[in-house]
């Protein structure tokens, strides 16, 4: 490289790529569009035309040579006699009647469970009896007739892979068999019929992959030629693995989960859960794996097999699931302790904020697998989210997410704290005894902070999306001031409605009237009131309409007394009659706690024809002056007939002889 000249500037160094603007919506976009761009640069003038083409130059000029010098029709004669010969040995020993496998019906039956393990041998061994000689003669077949190893490893590289497949075949049914007690001979007969050629084809397919890869056998293909072969085949690969997965997923997950065998105590263990958890998502890992794989095989990273990069991912979520589970399980634990009933206001927060603990390990742990797993596949996500467009993108997702959070520990705090407040007893079991303020503003508190926090949070949202917030706001604004124009009996409502409850007015339970209606508060908004009359019927009134409001349920009572005797009655005598029953109310162990004062005599009220009238008055607790009322008026009138009081002058009545009768009758009749 030439040097540097003297004096003259140095190169700028390349600027780093600034993250794109426009929030979560524009970052995807932008991405979207790079990534358009790069498949379509790479299919049409990038690396795989490239390798394809050269792969064809390879495989033209080898092959031109091998049937020019005959060694082509020379290897297929003794390659097709080799794979011709096993494949005799493979299929046509099984004709024997001592070497057929045993009838699905004969070989899953329940009297068979005593004998199982000699059995699942037997049944081995007669499968494995015709493929052990075929599978000698293939790999011996090269030393038998030997030919250039070049030969040698084209034969093998067919016949290894095939010879895999029928392995996996002949010994699965022999496994599934052992495993009849425990998952039930049904899905185990299903699995050996519908299962197992999917298996024994992704195994041969595995093993082909991993054999194109070593370097003998590049070198006898052509490096161009054995690289496209394996792209073929691991994508072929995938797109079996892919089928697999969709048309036998329930099958599978029958056949890996004891849910319905095991004991109840033994799913609380941490390897039963987590075996448990790999057996009903096994699709997904599948689904995971397979796409990790095509994913590295299309960008061209990585050059491992299937097989070991498969395993080791299982690896790694078995690894990182067991220490999500025990980190769960141990806030779990801990959960349970907490919510027992009883402790105060920061032993019910902790309880609620583990239940968000539990949730973000769960969430870590599936990133940490989802980054583990793609590092594996040559995919490095962290180097990706560092800059440039996985930046855009990442940030305003864990922007959404601090938000979301955020969002929540408040409302869990607030919805928490009110329902403590409103708790019917304190932690010593005692009874609280909460205020009707308190039973009514707290609900209100709560409703007004969730709305505000919903709102906050979707404005957030649309701020990281690439919402543009302040337009959005500036319309609703000019919306709200039409709106109030046109809904001030609304806004008049909602304004009288906060100075009555924060006023502490009226309150749930109350009994009101406002003039043209009484009975009972059922709720409040702030809005309206709803009243249950005394006839059951629900009255809902804005509060605007609420004029003059009398509140019965507030402070004390007043039961007014009010008797017309005879002038004839002693009046000191009947004053002191109704102080006794007053007082004797107030001895009632069952009226006496709704009393607050004895019978007050006011006086002489007035003379009327009826009679004297004496007015007086019982001061008893809010609501109660009904009911302590009607019970002095029974003892009242109890207490008047024994003294002989009259309660009204009796009235003048006429007597006459049976004779004087009979002669009215007489006149009347005539």
């Amino acid at each position: 490289a030439p040097a540097a000249t003297p004096g003259a500037p140095a190169a700028a160094e390349p600027a780093e790529e600034a993250p794109p603007e426009g929030g979560l919506l524009g970052a995807v976009a932008v991405g979207l569009t790079d990534v358009g761009r790069t498949v379509r640069e790479q299919v049409t003038d990038g690396s795989i035309p490239a390798r394809v083409s050269a792969a064809a130059g390879q495989a033209e000029t080898r092959l031109s040579n091998a049937f020019t010098s005959g060694n082509a029709l020379g290897f297929l004669l003794w390659a097709c006699t080799g794979w011709g010969l096993g494949l005799v040995l493979l299929y046509g020993l099984r004709m024997l009647p001592w070497l057929r496998p045993l009838p699905q019906g004969t070989r899953f039956r329940m009297e068979r469970r005593q004998r199982l393990w000699r059995n699942a041998g037997l049944d081995a061994a007669r499968r494995l009896a015709p493929w052990l000689p075929a599978a000698v003669l293939m790999l011996a077949w090269p030393a038998i007739l030997p030919r250039s190893g070049d030969s040698a490893r084209l034969f093998l590289g067919v016949a290894v892979p095939f010879l895999v497949g029928s392995l996996v075949l002949r010994l699965g049914g022999p496994l599934l068999f052992l495993l009849g007690p425990l998952r039930g001979w049904r899905i185990v007969a299903y699995a050996e019929r519908r299962i197992m050629p999917w298996v024994g084809a992704l195994a041969m397919l595995s093993v082909t992959s991993t054999m194109l890869r070593a370097p003998e056998l590049r070198w006898t293909l052509g490096w161009d030629v054995a690289a496209v072969l394996t792209f073929l085949v691991d994508l072929t690969l995938g797109i079996v693995a892919v089928l697999f997965i969709i048309h036998r997923r329930r099958g599978v997950q029958r056949l890996l989960s004891r849910r319905h065998t095991e004991h109840p105590e033994e799913k609380t263990k941490l390897h039963k859960m987590i075996a448990e958890q790999l057996a009903a998502n096994w699709h997904l890992l599948g689904l995971l794996i397979v796409g990790g794989h095509l994913i590295s095989r299309l960008i061209g990273v990585g050059g491992g097999s299937f097989i070991g990069r498969a395993m080791v991912t299982v690896g790694a979520i078995v690894v990182i699931s067991a220490i999500a589970y025990a980190i769960s399980g141990g806030f779990a634990r801990l959960a349970g302790v907490l919510h027992n009933g009883k402790g105060g206001l920061p032993r019910r927060l902790v309880w609620r904020y583990l239940g968000l603990a539990r949730q973000a390990v769960r969430v870590v742990a599936s990133l940490m697998i989802m980054v583990v797993g793609l590092r594996i596949w040559g995919v490095d996500a962290v180097a990706w989210v560092s800059g440039g467009i996985g930046l855009a993108i990442v940030r305003p997702i864990l922007s959404i997410a601090a938000v979301l959070l955020v969002a929540w520990l408040v409302w869990a705090t607030v919805d928490t704290a009110v329902d403590f407040a409103l708790l019917p007893r304190e932690n010593t079991s005692r009874a609280r005894d909460h205020s009707t303020r308190v039973r009514t503003l707290l609900p209100l508190l709560r409703n007004f902070a969730f709305v505000v926090l919903v709102v906050l949070t979707i404005i957030s949202i649309l701020s990281n999306l690439g919402v543009n917030v302040a337009l959005l706001l500036g319309g609703v604004s000019i919306f709200g001031v039409a709106l109030g124009f046109g809904s001030q009996q609304l806004v008049q409502d909602v304004i009288t409605g906060l100075f009555m409850l924060f006023e502490d007015t009226i309150a749930i339970g109350d009994t009101i009237d406002t003039g043209d209606r009484n009975g009972t508060v059922e709720s409040l908004t702030i809005r309206t009131v709803r009243i249950r009359d005394g006839e059951g019927a629900l009255h809902t009134i804005p509060f605007s309409q609420i004029k003059a409001l009398k509140n019965r349920s507030r402070g004390l009572g007043v039961y007014t007394v009010k008797v017309v005797v005879g002038y004839d009655a002693h009046l000191d005598r009947v004053m002191e009659v109704m102080k006794e029953v007053g007082q004797s109310l107030r001895d009632d162990p069952v009226l006496g706690p709704d009393m607050l004062t004895g019978l007050e005599i006011w006086g002489v009220d007035q003379f009327t024809p009826e009679g004297i009238t004496i007015m007086g008055g019982l001061k008893t607790r809010a609501l109660k002056q009904w009911g302590v009322g009607r019970a002095f008026n029974l003892r009242l009138k109890q207490r008047f007939d024994e003294e002989g009081i009259p309660l009204t002058p009796p009235r003048p009545s006429l007597v006459l002889p049976p004779h004087t009768v009979k002669e009215m009758e007489a006149d009347i009749g005539a």
